[in-house]
């Protein structure tokens, strides 16, 4: 359902229809009505045909009058465009929906009217077509609308069906004949909604789980040994890291307090522990604010995955992403799964859990490239993280799990702006920094 930047010759209830239209404001919109047209039926107290109303729709989105289109909209609009499962309902949502067309498309990228019906001042159904450029037709975009209108002239329901790039053809009638017998078989369980009430997104996010345990824990394609046999050394070492856990424990030694030995192990496979574990610090706002992170049991069963997850990364992480991607519980045995809740705002202690992770974060590149000058220089620890990783699995792992911590981190910021969203590590720090910043109503997600 886009606009219009002309109108080219057609035929509209047998009169040629080919005109520009006025670009102006809503007073200026219906200006094109002519005399004959003046005699159809109008919408009560307007004056105004259903046909007049749904042009000036088109024409004020084509000059991006969005001031005109919501005042052309009723407040309980529902628009739907069925390249999206759901219709956008409510004025702010269609409004807030092609703030968001404007941006993304190029400006001169324009709807052009072909037809339109003018019998009922309550319905109105349009042929269009895509323009870019100088009357350059865009490809695959002939398509049609159909809308209603209230008694006050304002759009109440609009759905918008366009050209498919795929031209099956016939096999579309054979494919029709096909599934007729097993769609009858299956009656109202063959309806698409009802693939709501499975776990599809869990399911993949389990399936992903059983992959990786079986690659990073189990198997014997990555580097190392499986966890069941683990040497002695590398259990003892991610012990003594954990003694030196944010380095709390090297600070405290320095200072000639040792409540706990403090043994030095190598900078870089310290550094890499911290560097994870203070990502995984960060996490647990954004999981008390998560919405669908409320039926795992509230804020103590939060608490209760992320402490897994503080100890082991993604033994812990892929579970808990995967009971928050299943379906809501119904209201009603059967029913379809309600919405997920609206996230809250993050905690009032965020800020500080995102400056301790960007200071641990950052003293962890520093203490990799320069702590510990008995490890050599910078040849020397390049050298141990290449050997380490190719030959160490807890190392591997901690490395493998940071490039999954992108993806995790782009998951739980959903609400967050995509600056911070999409910047590893230091974007979700600086955005527990800022107070937990929301997403601007006109920026872009993904």
């Amino acid at each position: 359902m886009l606009p219009i930047r002309e109108q080219r010759a057609a035929s509209v209830g047998g009169r040629p229809y080919g005109r520009i239209l006025p670009t102006s404001p809503l007073t200026r919109c219906f200006a094109h009505a002519t005399e004959a047209g003046a005699q159809k039926a109008t919408v009560a107290g307007t004056g105004r045909t259903g046909k007049d109303i749904i042009v000036c729709y088109y024409e004020a989105y084509n000059s991006g009058d969005l001031d005109t289109i919501a005042s052309l909209l009723a407040p309980e609009v529902s628009y739907h465009d069925m390249i999206y499962e759901d219709p956008f309902v409510g004025r702010d949502e269609v409004v807030k929906y092609l703030k968001k067309v404007r941006r993304t498309v190029p400006g001169d990228l324009k709807f052009v009217i072909e037809d339109v019906t003018d019998g009922d001042p309550r319905a109105v159904g349009i042929t269009w077509h895509v323009e870019c450029g100088e009357g350059v037709v865009f490809p695959f975009s002939r398509g049609c609308s159909f809308y209603t209108l209230n008694a006050q002239g304002q759009i109440v329901t609009a759905r918008d069906l366009v050209e498919s790039v795929m031209k099956p053809g016939g096999i579309t009638l054979k494919m029709l004949g096909t599934l007729t017998p097993v769609i009858r078989r299956l009656g109202p369980a063959a309806d698409l909604s009802a693939l709501k009430k499975l776990p599809l997104a869990s399911a993949a996010v389990w399936a992903f789980y059983v992959g990786y345990s079986a690659h990073i824990m189990l198997g014997s394609s990555a580097p190392g040994v499986p966890v069941y046999a683990t040497p002695p050394e590398v259990l003892t070492e991610v012990f003594y890291e954990s003694l030196n856990f944010f380095y709390v424990n090297i600070g405290l030694s320095a200072l000639g307090i040792s409540p706990v030995p403090s043994v030095p192990c190598p900078p870089v496979s310290e550094a890499v522990f911290n560097f994870v574990n203070a990502w995984s610090l960060m996490a647990l706002p954004y999981m008390l604010a998560d919405g669908r992170s409320r039926k795992l049991g509230g804020a103590k069963g939060v608490v209760a995955w992320w402490t897994g997850i503080m100890f082991l990364t993604n033994v812990f992480y892929i579970p808990y992403l995967a009971q928050r991607a299943a379906p809501e519980p119904p209201a009603t045995p059967g029913a379809l799964p309600p919405q997920p809740p609206a996230n809250s705002p993050l905690p009032w202690w965020a800020p500080a859990f995102g400056a301790t992770s960007l200071t641990v974060g950052l003293l962890s590149i520093g203490w990799a490239l320069a702590a510990r000058p008995e490890y050599g220089g910078l040849a020397e620890r390049l050298s141990y993280f290449v050997e380490t990783f190719n030959s160490n699995r807890a190392f591997y792992a901690f490395i493998v799990d940071s490039g999954l911590y992108c993806v995790w981190q782009a998951v739980l910021m959903e609400d967050a702006p995509a600056r911070y969203r999409f910047l590893p590590f230091f974007g979700m720090a600086a955005h527990l920094i800022m107070g937990g910043r929301p997403k601007a109503e006109d920026e872009d997600g993904l």
